[in-house]
């Protein structure tokens, strides 16, 4: 699979740099996580599937989208009537894909999730309705609020829906009564917006696919603020030392098949007078061919690097081992450094939460790694032997079908 920087749509936009930078702008677009379609609704319906089965009860499935306001203050996502001085909510739920301005009538990654939330819920009647609304969930007991959403940058946005829901006094009682819970299942997300979110009133369980990527995690301090300085720079709009970062100056270095969030450095996506982003209007469709999950030697062995494991990304291991077994290498050599929990691994690595939690099971059943997650005598054993893997002797020339006469011997001597 191609790398993005050689994409003829990246060709095009790295000539806008200064020969001196032109490589920081590579090294900042090939670090990015390319979601293509395919691999976006499956693990995001894999994720919601997972968290729904412990639920005991049915399911409620809402997709995050724009809510009105207020002055500054999201509409209660029901509506409310007045019954022996309680508000009593009743009807139908939100509209899964509504614009909230009348002259921007444009369907954003709502859409998307919203037609997911479809599909699961024709899929499994029993166990999910899409934007039930409080008439619904008292008859049909639903018991779980999923706000799915494809991505959490600031937090933002799905705070402001969750305002909105937890504006509805029936809402809160649910809540208190523990007969509702909530949480908000993403594809990825940044640091920042998810501990927003955790720290709302309805104490909501955020669960994400992957870890974002963002400049501050991916590259070493000093070649961090070098790309930054770089973002802000090029900058098309007005050169602020944060906001040129992506919205909130949030940093994050992944797109989706279906576009590039907001929260990406705006020299990706905004349009300026000099300036042709690489992703104009936030559409990626000029590079999507490179989009997917990448599981080449020039991957694996970059993330090697990321781990300082000199001697296991020049061996010859990577010709002589399976995609899992390559997987499983790379976890090992994570684990050998802390921290060890699902979401450091994921970050170092650049699997899904899921492939980690799938390959610590595994290294724990062959007993590679102990309870604590520290390698065994035997999983520091495993690397040491990739380690020492190398190229196999060349094989002996193959023997000559004629029969082999001297020619440079001397004469005999009488």
């Amino acid at each position: 699979m191609a790398r993005l920087s050689d994409t003829d749509a990246a060709i095009e936009w790295l000539r806008q740099f200064n020969p001196d930078d032109q490589s920081s702008a590579v090294a900042l677009i090939d670090s990015m996580m390319l979601v293509n379609h395919a691999d976006f609704v499956s693990r995001l319906r894999t994720l919601v599937l997972r968290r729904a089965a412990s639920v005991e009860g049915r399911v409620g499935l809402y997709a995050e989208r724009e809510v009105r306001k207020y002055r500054n203050t999201p509409n209660a996502l029901f509506e409310e009537r007045r019954v022996n001085r309680h508000r009593h909510a009743f009807g139908l739920g939100p509209q899964p894909v509504k614009p909230t301005r009348a002259y921007d009538p444009q369907v954003g990654s709502e859409g998307l999730i919203a037609h997911l939330i479809t599909e699961l819920s024709r899929q499994d009647r029993d166990k999910f309705l899409s934007h039930p609304g409080p008439d619904q969930i008292r008859r049909r007991s639903v018991r779980a609020f999923f706000l799915v959403t494809d991505f959490i940058g600031t937090g933002g946005h799905a705070m402001l829906y969750l305002n909105a829901a937890w504006r509805v006094a029936s809402v809160r009682s649910w809540w208190s009564y523990k007969l509702l819970r909530f949480e908000v299942l993403a594809y990825s997300g940044t640091d920042e917006g998810r501990d927003v979110l955790v720290a709302h009133a309805c104490n909501p369980v955020v669960r994400i696919v992957v870890p974002c990527p963002t400049i501050v995690t991916e590259f070493e301090e000093k070649r961090a603020e070098r790309l930054q300085n770089v973002c802000v720079r090029y900058d098309p709009l007005d050169h602020d030392p944060k906001e040129a970062l992506g919205f909130g100056g949030s940093g994050a270095l992944i797109a989706f098949g279906h576009g590039c969030p907001n929260n990406a450095p705006r020299i990706l996506h905004r349009t300026g007078r000099r300036w042709s982003p690489l992703f104009p209007g936030r559409v990626t469709a000029r590079a999507v061919a490179v989009f997917g999950d990448r599981r080449d030697d020039d991957t694996l062995i970059k993330r090697l690097t990321r781990l300082r494991e000199k001697r296991l990304k020049r061996g010859r291991w990577l010709t002589k081992t399976s995609v899992e077994g390559r997987l499983m290498v790379l976890l090992l050599a994570a684990v050998r450094r802390g921290p060890r929990f699902d979401e450091a691994l994921a970050r170092k690595t650049s699997l899904t939460i899921p492939e980690v939690h799938a390959l610590v099971k595994k290294a724990a059943k062959w007993r590679w790694i102990d309870e604590r997650r520290r390698l065994t005598d035997m999983g520091f054993g495993q690397l040491i032997y990739v380690r020492a893997l190398r190229e196999s002797a060349p094989a002996l020339p193959p023997e000559p079908e004629a029969p082999y006469y001297p020619t440079s011997l001397r004469p005999p001597i009488r």
